[in-house]
Order: C-alpha cells, then sequence, then structure tokens
C-alpha cells in the first residue's frame, strides 16, 4: 500500500486523467475511479441535468453509469493542451473515443487538477460532444450543442483561478478570439461586448503603440522556438490609461480549426512602479553605488547613474571600455590596489579606501571607497561598492600643507633678516619653540607656555585697556576654537614698553597654521618697530585736525574708505566701516534733508568725481547735516585725487556754519523752521500710521450716526438715538486718545485708572453701537449675549474696559469674512462682599491666529505675518495696550484659536461693588409690578431665549419661549382657541424660514389689537420701522435685553409714564449775574465755549492770549470776575504763566479767583503744571459742559455758601 502510495505521488495530472478513465470505462469500478478525485469535485455531462457536486454524487453518478454500460469501452485519449496557471493547479483540455463493438462515442473533455497531499486529483469535469443533439431520456447522447462550448469554457476558466485570461488568432492584427471576465475588469469593461467595439476587434490595438512592435517581435521568436512564451507590456484600459501586465501564452487551435493564442494575463502595474521608484532611489543616492568582481580589472557588473556621471562616460563607452574599473583607477593607485585590499581583507570582508581616478575629460579625481565583498553560488568573488567624491577635502588639505610651507620659509627669511621680535608658539601642545628678540624688547623666552608668552605680551601695553584686550583675543581656547570657524590672522598696534624703561610702538602680527604632519595648530608671530610711522601719522593727524572735521581716503575701484584724520567730537558722523557708497547714504538718512541729501549723493557718486577730477584737480561743496547733538551745521566737503592711476581719492570736510550763518542768518532760520516742519510731519505721520486702526472705530460710529442722524431730521426719536450713539462714541474717542498718548506711561507704571460708576447697560450699548455699525457693514453677523444675573453699576474704569473689549471686538469683525459671526458674550464668573469679576468672551469664525503667534500677539507693534496685515491693516499697539489695561484691573486676558477655523478671547476683570447704588436701584425696581403679565418670547437663538426667561421671572413676569415664529404662531393660536392670551410678545426680527415682521403680523391676525408686540433686534431698526408698524408692531427695541430697557419697554407698551433715565438728572444751572474771563486763542473754541457759557447766564468776556487776560483781570475792580477759565497754549503768554502772574497781583481775590485750566494738554504731569502754577482744576478738551459747569458751580457757589 505505501508502495503504492509512493508511485501515486510521481504520476503528473496526464496520467492521472488516464487512470480515472481506465478505471470507469475500461475496469467499470466506480471505486477506484473515486479514488482520482477530489472531495469537492464538480462534474458536467453531456446529457440535461446531468452533473454531480461533491464526492457522493459523483460515487452515484459512477454506479448508474456503469450499470448502464453494455459492455465495457476501449479508451483512445489524446491531450490537446496543458496548462498550469499556477503551482498547485492543472488543466487539461483533451479528445478522446470510447469504443466496444456497438459503436464508437468522440468525445472532449476540460478538466482541472488539483495537487493535494502531493497528489494530482480532478476537481472540475466537463464533457462536451461535437455532434448532434442528443434524445431526451438518453444517458449516453449522440451529440452536443456545439455553441455552448465556447461557453462553458469561459465560465469555468474564470472559476478555475485568479488572473485574466483571452485569446486571440495569429493573423494580421491579432483578431479577437476570447476574453474572461476578470481580464474584462482589469481593463474596466463590463462585457465582452463593448470591449470588441473598442479595440475594433483587434487584440493589438488595446497594447500601447510604443510596445507593439516589440511585444509583436517578442511572441513571434519564442513561439518560433517552442509553443509558449511570456513577455511584459502596457495595455490600454477603458478610462484611456495603461496597466502593465504580465502576459503567459500558448499556440492552441480554436473550434473552427484557427491557429490561435490562448494567454493568462496578471497585472503587475503596482510592481513595476515599485521597480521605477526602486530604481529612481538607486540613481540618485549620492555619490556611486555599483558592483564589481573581485578579478584583476575590477570589472563591473552593474552600476547607478552616479558612476557615470562621476566619471562622464555613458553606459556606452564605459562597456565598449570592457566595463573596467582597471581603466579609470590612477595607475600609481591601481599598482597597490589589490595588495591593499587584500591585507585589509585579513580582519573582515569590509574595505574602505581612498585613491583616485582619470575621467573622461582628463580630470583627476579623489574618492573615498566603501566596498563589502561577497561570494556567489558558483563561488565567484564580487564587491557591493560605494564611493564619494573627496577631490574638494584633498585640495584642502594640500592647500594647508603648501601654506604651512610658505610661512615656514617666511619665518626663516625674517630670520635672515634680524626682524625685531620673532617667534613660533605650538599652540596644541602649549609651548613656545622658537623665539628671537634684541635684549630690550625681550618679553619670552623658549620653553614658555603659550598662556605665559600671551600674559607677558599684554602686560607690556603703555595702555592697560588695550592689554586686556590682547589677552582676551588671545585666549588659548578662543584662538583654537577661532582657527576652527576659520579665523587664521590677529594683528595688534600699540604702545609697548621696553626694558630700558622706554618704551615703542609695535606692529605684532600673529597667524596661525596647521602643522600636516603633526596636526598641531601652530602660532607664527611678527613684530616690528612703526614707532616713526606713528610719529609721523600724529603730527598729520594734528595738524588736519586743527582745520579740518576729517579726512578721508577713498578707494573708487574697491569701494571702500579709511578716515585718516578725525576730529574729537566728529566720530558720530563719519562713516562706519562699510562700503563706502553704502556708509554715505547711511550718514545722508542720519544727518541730512532732502535736498542736501540729494545733492551730497550726487557730488559723492563716483561718476560725478572722475568727470570733474579730469576737469580741475578739485572740487568743493556745500551742504547742511545734523550733529550729534541735533543741531544743524553747514558743512564744506573738498574732494581731489591722491593718486589717480590707483582710484585713490582723497575727502576732506570744514565745518564753516558760523561763516555761512552769519551770510545766511535770514535764509537758516528758515530752513530750521523747515526742518521743524519736517520732523512734525514725520512724526504726525508716523502716529497716524501707526494708531489709524484705533482711532478710525469710534470716528466711524461718529461719522455714520451724524449721516443718519442729518437724513433723520424731523424724526425726534431717531436723531436723539444718534446723538446719543455719538455722545458715547466721541467720549470713547477722547478715552482712546488720551490712552494712546499715555502709552509711554503705560510702558513705564505712571498710567492711572479711575474708580467709577459704571452703568453696564450704557457700557455694553455703548459698545453694540460701534460694533453693530462696523459688523454691518462687512456682512457680519454680531451679535451680544448678557448673563442676566449682572448687576446694573459696578465701580472701576469704564473708558479703558470699553477701549479693550472694541480693540478685541474690532480685530475680530476685521479678520472675519463676509458671513461670519462674531459673539460678545458677559457673564458673572464670581463676587465678594466688595468686588466681582466679570468674564468677556469674544468669539469669531473668522480667519484665525496660528499657534507660533499667538505667543507675540500681546507685544507692541506685533503683527502676524502670513498674508494678513496686508489687506487688514493695523498698528500693532492695540492688543498691547488692551493687555496692559486688563492687567493693571487685576484681571488677566488669555486666547485660543485656531487656524482658518476662528479665535476666542478671554477677559477677566476685577470690578468694584457700590452697596449704596445696589440698594437704590433695588427699591427703584420695586415700584413696578408686572406680575400680571404672561409673556412670551420668541428666538432662534436659545441661550437669548433662556436669558431673557430668567431676567422676566425676576422681573416678577410669567415667561415661556420658543425658537421659531412657526411655533409661535401656533401657540398663540392654540392657547387664543382656549380663551386665554398672552399680554406681552417679544419676538426676534431675524430668524429662518419666518422672520419677526412675518410673524407678527400672523399673530395680530389671531389676538387682534389686545396683545402687545415688540420686535427685537441687535441692529439698527430705521429700516424697518414703518413695515414693522405696519405689522402691527406696538415697540421696537435694541438687543441685549437688559432688565432696565425690559421694564422701559413694558411700561411704555401699558401706556405708564416712561421710566426715568438711571443717570442723575442734570441740574438746570442758573449762573445769571455771574462774570467769566475766558482766555482762549482759538476762536471757534472761544466761540463754543461762549455759546455753551452765556447759555448759562453768564457774562463773558475774552481774551486771545495770557498776557491779554492778565491786563484785563488786573484792570477789573475788585471781585468783578467770579472765575477765570484760562487756556494752556497760547501766543505771547501761555495760560501758565498768566496765572502765576495773576496770582502775584495786586487785586484783592487774586490769590483766590477760581482759575480753570481748559485745555487739550491732559497728561497727569500737565496737571500737576496747572496747580503748580496757582490754578484750581484742570479740564481736558474737548469739554464735556456737564462737568465744566458742575465745576464752576462748585468753585463759585460753593466759595458763596
Amino acid at each position: 500500500m505505501e508502495k503504492g502510495n509512493i508511485m501515486m505521488d510521481h504520476i503528473d495530472a496526464n496520467q492521472t486523467l488516464r487512470l480515472f478513465c481506465q478505471a470507469w470505462f475500461e475496469h467499470r469500478d466506480a471505486g477506484a475511479a473515486l479514488g482520482y478525485v477530489a472531495d469537492d469535485i464538480r462534474f458536467v455531462g453531456t446529457g440535461e441535468n446531468e452533473y454531480a457536486c461533491g464526492k457522493d454524487e459523483m460515487f452515484q453518478y459512477l454506479l448508474q453509469d456503469i450499470r448502464e454500460i453494455p459492455e465495457p469501452f476501449r479508451v483512445d485519449i489524446s491531450v490537446v493542451h496543458e496548462q498550469c496557471p499556477e503551482e498547485p493547479v492543472s488543466i487539461l483540455s483533451s479528445e478522446f473515443t470510447l469504443k466496444n463493438t456497438v459503436y464508437s462515442w468522440f468525445l472532449r473533455c476540460f478538466c482541472v487538477f488539483c495537487l493535494q497531499d502531493g497528489r494530482w486529483l480532478l476537481s472540475t469535469l466537463h464533457f462536451s460532444e461535437p455532434a448532434s443533439t442528443q434524445r431526451n431520456g438518453e444517458h449516453y447522447p449522440k451529440a452536443l450543442v456545439l455553441e455552448n462550448i465556447t461557453k462553458q469554457r469561459q465560465e469555468l476558466l474564470n472559476e478555475a483561478f485568479a488572473g485574466g485570461m483571452m485569446g486571440h488568432y495569429r493573423e494580421e492584427g491579432s483578431p479577437f478570439y476570447f476574453i474572461n471576465q476578470r481580464m474584462l475588469q482589469y481593463l474596466g469593461y463590463l462585457d465582452e461586448k463593448e470591449f470588441v467595439e473598442e479595440i475594433g476587434g483587434c487584440i493589438s490595438n488595446c497594447t500601447h503603440p510604443e510596445d507593439r512592435s516589440f511585444v509583436e517581435r517578442s511572441i513571434q521568436a519564442q513561439l518560433d522556438s517552442g509553443e509558449e512564451y511570456t513577455v511584459e507590456y502596457r495595455m490600454r484600459k477603458k478610462d484611456g490609461s495603461y496597466i502593465w501586465i504580465h502576459d503567459t501564452g500558448h499556440k492552441t487551435l480554436a473550434e473552427d480549426g484557427r491557429p490561435a493564442i490562448t494567454s493568462v494575463c496578471s497585472d503587475i502595474t503596482a510592481q513595476r512602479l515599485a521597480q521605477l521608484e526602486v530604481m529612481n532611489i538607486y540613481n540618485n543616492i549620492p555619490g556611486a553605488v555599483f558592483r564589481c568582481r573581485f578579478d584583476p580589472d575590477f570589472s563591473v557588473i552593474d552600476a547607478n547613474d552616479g558612476l557615470f556621471d562621476f566619471l562622464g562616460y555613458s553606459r556606452e563607452e564605459f562597456a565598449a571600455m570592457g566595463s573596467r574599473m582597471s581603466a579609470v583607477i590612477y595607475p600609481e593607485d591601481l599598482v597597490v590596489m589589490e595588495e591593499k585590499l587584500r591585507a585589509q581583507l585579513e580582519h573582515g570582508n569590509t574595505i574602505q579606501n581612498e585613491n583616485r581616478l582619470v575621467c573622461k575629460n582628463g580630470q583627476v579625481k579623489w574618492i573615498s571607497i566603501k566596498a563589502q565583498l561577497f561570494a556567489g553560488e558558483n563561488g565567484e568573488q564580487y564587491f557591493y561598492c560605494v564611493f564619494v567624491d573627496i577631490t574638494d577635502e584633498k585640495n584642502v588639505q594640500e592647500r594647508v600643507k603648501e601654506l604651512y610651507e610658505e610661512e615656514l620659509a617666511y619665518f626663516a627669511e625674517l630670520s635672515s633678516e634680524g626682524g625685531l621680535v620673532q617667534g613660533r608658539l605650538n599652540v596644541t601642545q602649549n609651548r613656545l619653540e622658537n623665539y628671537t628678540s634684541t635684549e630690550d624688547t625681550a618679553i619670552a623666552e623658549i620653553g614658555d607656555t603659550y598662556d605665559e608668552a600671551v600674559k607677558r605680551l599684554a602686560a607690556s601695553a603703555v595702555d592697560i585697556g588695550y592689554g586686556r584686550k590682547i589677552f582676551r583675543d588671545l585666549q588659548r581656547e578662543k584662538v583654537l576654537a577661532g582657527y576652527a570657524s576659520g579665523k587664521t590672522t590677529y594683528h595688534f598696534e600699540f604702545q609697548r614698553r621696553s626694558s630700558s624703561q622706554g618704551s615703542f610702538w609695535c606692529n605684532t602680527s600673529l597667524r596661525f597654521c596647521l602643522n600636516p604632519e603633526s596636526g598641531d595648530i601652530i602660532c607664527f608671530f611678527y613684530t616690528f618697530d612703526v614707532t616713526e610711522k606713528m610719529v609721523q601719522e600724529q603730527l598729520l593727524h594734528r595738524i588736519a585736525e586743527l582745520d579740518y572735521d576729517i579726512v578721508t581716503e577713498i578707494d573708487i575701484q574697491e569701494d571702500t574708505h579709511r578716515p585718516v584724520s578725525i576730529h574729537c567730537g566728529q566720530k558720530e558722523l563719519v562713516p562706519g566701516p562699510s562700503r563706502f557708497q553704502d556708509a554715505i547714504r547711511k550718514i545722508a538718512d542720519q544727518c541730512m534733508e532732502q535736498e542736501d541729501r540729494e545733492e551730497y549723493l550726487q557730488k559723492l557718486d563716483y561718476q560725478y568725481i572722475k568727470e570733474h577730477l579730469e576737469q580741475k584737480d578739485s572740487y568743493s561743496f556745500i551742504v547742511e547735516m545734523r550733529d550729534r547733538t541735533g543741531v544743524m551745521r553747514v558743512k564744506r566737503f573738498q574732494v581731489f585725487y591722491i593718486n589717480k592711476a590707483l582710484g585713490r581719492v582723497g575727502m576732506s570736510r570744514t565745518d564753516v556754519t558760523d561763516v555761512a550763518r552769519k551770510e545766511q542768518r535770514q535764509k537758516e532760520d528758515l530752513a530750521a523752521a523747515l526742518v521743524a516742519a519736517e520732523q512734525a510731519n514725520a512724526a504726525k505721520s508716523d502716529f497716524l500710521s501707526r494708531m489709524s486702526h484705533e482711532i478710525r472705530t469710534p470716528m466711524n460710529a461718529i461719522i455714520g450716526m451724524s449721516t443718519i442722524a442729518a437724513q433723520s431730521i424731523g424724526d425726534d426719536e431717531q436723531v436723539e438715538d444718534c446723538i446719543s450713539k455719538i455722545g458715547i462714541s466721541s467720549r470713547f474717542l477722547l478715552s482712546l486718545i488720551n490712552d494712546i498718548l499715555d502709552m509711554s506711561r503705560i510702558e513705564s507704571g505712571k498710567m492711572l485708572l479711575k474708580n467709577e460708576k459704571i452703568p453696564t447697560e450704557d457700557f455694553l450699548n455703548g459698545i453694540n453701537s460701534i460694533c453693530y455699525a462696523q459688523a454691518a457693514a462687512r456682512g457680519v453677523d454680531y451679535e451680544c449675549i448678557v448673563d442676566p444675573v449682572l448687576d446694573d453699576y459696578y465701580m472701576g474704569d469704564a473708558m479703558k474696559l470699553q477701549q479693550v473689549l472694541i480693540n478685541i471686538l474690532s480685530n475680530a469683525i476685521k479678520f472675519t469674512k463676509e458671513g461670519g459671526k462674531v459673539t460678545l458674550s458677559a457673564a458673572l464668573r464670581r463676587k465678594t462682599k466688595n468686588d466681582a469679576v466679570l468674564r468677556f468672551i469674544v468669539n469669531d469664525t473668522g480667519i484665525g491666529i496660528s499657534e507660533e503667534f499667538i505667543p507675540h500677539i500681546f507685544e507692541p507693534f506685533s503683527q502676524e505675518s502670513t498674508g494678513t496685515t496686508a489687506p487688514y491693516g493695523g498698528s500693532g499697539l492695540g492688543l498691547a495696550i488692551s493687555k496692559n489695561i486688563v492687567d493693571m484691573m487685576d484681571g488677566k486676558i488669555n486666547v485660543r484659536s485656531i487656524k482658518g477655523i476662528g479665535t476666542e478671547f478671554t477677559v477677566d476683570v476685577k470690578l468694584g461693588i457700590t452697596e449704596e447704588e445696589k440698594l437704590r436701584h433695588n427699591k427703584r425696581k420695586s415700584v413696578h409690578n408686572f406680575s400680571h403679565l404672561k409673556t412670551l418670547v420668541v428666538d432662534d437663538d436659545v441661550a437669548v431665549c433662556e436669558s431673557a426667561i430668567v431676567t422676566l421671572e425676576e422681573m416678577g413676569i410669567k415667561a415661556e419661549w420658543v425658537d421659531s415664529g412657526r411655533k409661535a404662531v401656533e401657540r398663540v393660536s392654540a392657547l387664543w382657541a382656549g380663551g386665554r392670551y398672552f399680554d406681552m410678545i417679544l419676538i426676534d426680527w431675524k430668524m429662518p424660514e419666518m422672520d419677526g415682521i412675518e410673524t407678527a403680523r400672523r399673530i395680530r391676525q389671531i389676538v387682534g389689537p389686545d396683545v402687545t408686540i415688540i420686535i427685537m433686534t441687535a441692529y439698527d431698526w430705521i429700516c424697518i420701522e414703518h413695515e414693522a408698524k405696519l405689522a402691527g408692531v406696538n415697540l421696537l427695541m435694541s438687543k441685549p435685553m437688559f432688565k432696565s430697557s425690559l421694564i422701559s419697554a413694558f411700561t411704555r407698551a401699558l401706556g405708564e409714564k416712561e421710566e426715568q433715565e438711571r443717570q442723575p438728572e442734570v441740574s438746570d444751572y442758573d449762573f445769571s449775574g455771574k462774570r467769566v474771563l475766558l482766555a482762549e486763542d482759538n476762536m471757534i473754541n472761544t466761540e463754543v465755549a461762549v455759546m455753551l457759557l452765556e447759555g448759562k447766564g453768564f457774562v463773558v468776556h475774552t481774551a486771545e492770549n495770557g498776557l491779554r487776560a492778565m491786563e484785563m483781570y488786573g484792570k477789573s475792580p475788585d471781585g468783578y470776575y467770579d472765575a477765570i477759565l484760562m487756556d494752556i497754549r497760547m501766543p505771547l503768554m501761555d495760560g501758565l504763566t498768566a496765572a502765576r502772574n495773576i496770582r502775584h497781583l495786586s487785586n484783592p481775590d487774586a490769590e483766590t479767583i477760581p482759575i480753570i485750566a481748559m485745555t487739550a494738554n491732559a497728561f497727569d504731569d500737565d496737571i500737576e503744571k496747572s496747580k503748580a502754577a496757582g490754578m484750581d482744576a484742570h479740564l481736558a478738551k474737548p469739554i464735556e459742559p456737564e462737568r465744566l459747569f458742575q465745576t464752576l458751580y462748585d468753585f463759585i457757589f460753593g466759595k458763596e455758601a
């Protein structure tokens, strides 16, 4: 049995088929035949419903078939085609004849074998009969349907193995034979018909045009010598792209007897791309990578492009040379190459070497090569090699050696000539190796360390400071580090002591070189006596100094300059070390006005110098320039040739200010005035360019509200609202200007915060009035959400806090694109007995801030340079000021941002609480009783609805909310049907689907006139007011909703007296019979002040300057004037001087009369100066009328009391 199994293990698929047919038809043994089939056998016979699936069904079929066979058949089998697409699969197509004494039967068989446990077993068996159709009920058919053969074979092939199959006839153009479904999927076709139409019936048409001739030649050549072929090429898909396929095919005969080819195709696109990528990496590795044999010629087997690029040969040229590295190795290196390699291989299979190669152009290059030795299967040895070009390194080494030899030669030459001092220091070894000097100049001896020699050299300097410089510069570690970075030369020129108690000027040079043999750093030093030269230079310098500011030597050819003599005090106006033309431009920009700058640069231009010195020996010109103190001085420049052939020019500069000013005093005065004006203009331009953003924000609101007010004349309510907003923005603008001017005091810690009452509603409305307009102009949605638990009043600096929030909000709006959203939320974070921490959060959906810039966002003048500054602008000061203000408020400011998503600023500030104000406000609130009102809030923003409900409940009102107009209409309708209704309905204007006006219109149609409908909006309602009234709206009110605004709105809606303003009533001041002296030089300011004062009953006398005011007061009777209003900046005599003089006049009330400063000088130190001059109060312009009247009232009537 074991022997039988062994024999079975060695039979192939062809033999297995023969043994299976013999057991079935000749021996009529079903059990034996069953031993050649697999468990999952699939059998198809020639009759109807003649098939078997699995070994059991196959066994039953064999038993039935054998019972029906009248006598055994003799089997004659002929294999038509055999193919093994994969290792464990074999496909056979065969023809065989069954004969007995009754009849003969010709059949075709298609079968698939699989290799299991070393044996070939039948997994698919398909019989067909190329004859007439069989009769019904006949087990052995007489014929098979010819047209089913192709279809059955196609289905079997599709299921037999992975990969695509197709066939073509061996005729011109390769006409289409067949294709399986997998191949159609490869090429992106749905069916065979579509594919055939696309290729025009010829398989060759789907081959890449560049590959067709190669494919045809390759297939033909392989089939000429055998039955099969293998080729790889590109095939076009339906979408026009190409895939790489591996095509294995063989000869065959089609059913109609035509010669054909059937092939199996695999998609190898990914493999080919990977191969190309590997080859690309291989060919782009820096240096050369190659494989060569270990033979006398080091024959190259294969190499990357780097080898041929390095040598300059093409692959073909190198192949023509025999692909021998020995042909390009430098002859002297080749002689010892093999010996050196074998010596290294005694210690391992890796070698390293440096040698020269001769390139195609004759150039000799050095390489550093590393290789590893391998042995092939046949025992042949070869190297894998990598080398890089080290030619430059070798050249540097050679140059170092040359320099060292040159330095040695120079040292020897000086020794023979008898130089003053010279020697050689080994810096690496820290010792003096050679030293030669005269007895009077000796400071060291051989054997000293480097450190000792340097210390003594430094100590020999007469100038102690210069000696310290020598010692610092020549520190051993420092010079070694300097040599490593390329510094090899040091020069010192100084006055040095001698042994005879005298001194001399010396020029000492130190040059550092590498000893190529030892690798040590060597210092050669030389000292020369230059005393005579220095004395002559000092003499010339002193002579030049008496007549000139500076004398300079200019090298036109090199564009360099060297000061020969500089007058003391003029060093700041001397060009520093640089290119001469660059240096004079810098001096011109720093020290000269435009006209002088242009003349100065023109007349020192090299072309101008050459042209004018060709005509005469020298030329001169005069310009004005500032000295180091900023004073304009007149300078005379003279230009002349020192050496024309060398291109050396001399330039002297002389100060002729006194002479020029004596001759042209009036002209100089005008020039000075012009300079001052230009400086002031430059300062103004700089200020405006940086502060434009902060100033334009409230100005935009002022201008916009002014325009609206002008267009709304006759609508008192609208005009009043505009004027109110103008007032708010104006006050903010004034505060902003003060803060901008106080930037320096912020940095020095001198900024002071006010502690005054902050009305929460007015505070936030002031912010909203500015930001709503900005947001609307940019098409940005702006929303303000307020925590209903906020108190009505807090204590702090409202203007500065408002400045912080408006700055952040303005930036958020500016950096948010149209359609985006900006939200301001105000909430109470923490509250104690004496103070509260309020948190303001500003969210936007703008462009965001990068993570890299966030740490710098609060630095002065910092702006993110990612393209945002160009379209958006800005001074870069706003956030820096905001950060300082928040810090001073004992708060903190944080920012979070995601680039392209948006930004969130969080501002926490600590504000004070006034218990008296809170008690007074609470008492006032209790007067109103709205508990009987039932209210509905309609808003698509749930947060707004919830906040409004909390506020209404605090007022004692029962309220509910819905989030859409449709729901509101449904809720009102349902309530009305039950005989109930809402007393008040608050509706948001802008809602999706159904807006507030349409919602109001539909509700009004349901409830009639009995219900009060109020439209809430965050926008200016002027454009919808008329439409709203037509829709039945009773009132319009602004968001966010405060308790006070809701009380006012409900009171108005119910017909009650409108609640009084929360601000104290403005007193009706009456100053009838009082006289005031007004000193003001500006006519408009005078007119405004006179109108305001006379409007309150004052008799006003005016003076155009301080001197006139002093005269008028001095000549007035006792007690004639009740107060003096004094501007500070006035002609002839300023306000401070006038006040000081008035206090010293003989008038009886000179020391007590109220003098009030009324000026644009708003700094704290200006206030102190006013008080020091004897003034009683200080009012900053623009003057707030209420504050002016209150101040006058306090001084005049307080004095009388």
